[in-house]
């Protein structure tokens, strides 16, 4: 279920997880009121959840519905990056807090990490300490995550050093593929993988007449 009063980013949320194999949303709802009226009919495994509403705080519905003692769970969505709010939030038990705006990339990544740690407990009676390390998001240095195959470390090292030493607004890949050297390919796939990771966001410009333009811009 889905209880966030911007329509877009909705729409937007709907339709990701919908694409998402084993996942079905089964109401979009706008309110706290709306929501509590669609959870008694559905009872989802999983809500995500806007903190800002129009009738309330997404943290305080969380907080009632678990005071009922619900077993759903759910995923934070919110503009608000204060350290108290997050931890309302984690002290609820969320499964994620996703920041506006978000990447639909992220929420893909959220939904995985859900769907990995429900077939682990439901596939096992119990669990070793590497599971139990697994579901708490916990692991040693020697298994931190590398950069994936045909993105060099040095390079995108450079690359990074290049954006926030000059800034650029809003720039393609051909622009990026000029300054470093690169062709517009290799230009594109350390671009895409910067957008992944959260340094860009990806705007496409629709004033070309045709396929609209990629164009990138580094988040604050």
């Amino acid at each position: 279920m889905i209880l966030e009063d911007d329509l877009r980013a909705s729409y937007a949320l709907e339709s990701t997880i919908n694409q998402q194999q084993g996942f079905n949303v089964v109401a979009a709802c706008e309110t706290c009121l709306e929501a509590r009226m669609q959870f008694e009919l559905f009872r989802p495994d999983l809500v995500f959840v806007d903190i800002t509403l129009p009738d309330g705080s997404g943290i305080e519905q969380v907080r009632q519905w678990r005071d009922k003692g619900v077993e759903s769970h759910f995923i934070m969505l919110s503009g608000i990056r204060e350290s108290r709010t997050i931890e309302k939030a984690i002290q609820l038990g969320v499964r994620d807090y996703l920041v506006k705006p978000v990447r639909m990339s992220r929420v893909v990544q959220s939904l995985q990490d859900y769907q990995q740690y429900r077939q682990t407990l439901l596939n096992n009676n119990e669990v070793d300490q590497m599971d139990i390390d697994l579901l708490l998001h916990k692991s040693s240095l020697s298994n931190v995550r590398q950069t994936p195959k045909g993105i060099d470390e040095v390079t995108l090292s450079s690359l990074k050093a290049y954006l926030q030493r000059e800034r650029p607004n809003t720039f393609s890949c051909e622009f990026i593929g000029e300054k470093m050297h690169f062709s517009r390919i290799t230009a594109r796939r350390y671009l895409e993988f910067l957008e992944l990771e959260g340094v860009l966001r990806l705007e496409l410009d629709y004033t070309t007449g045709g396929r609209p333009r990629r164009l990138y811009k580094l988040i604050e």
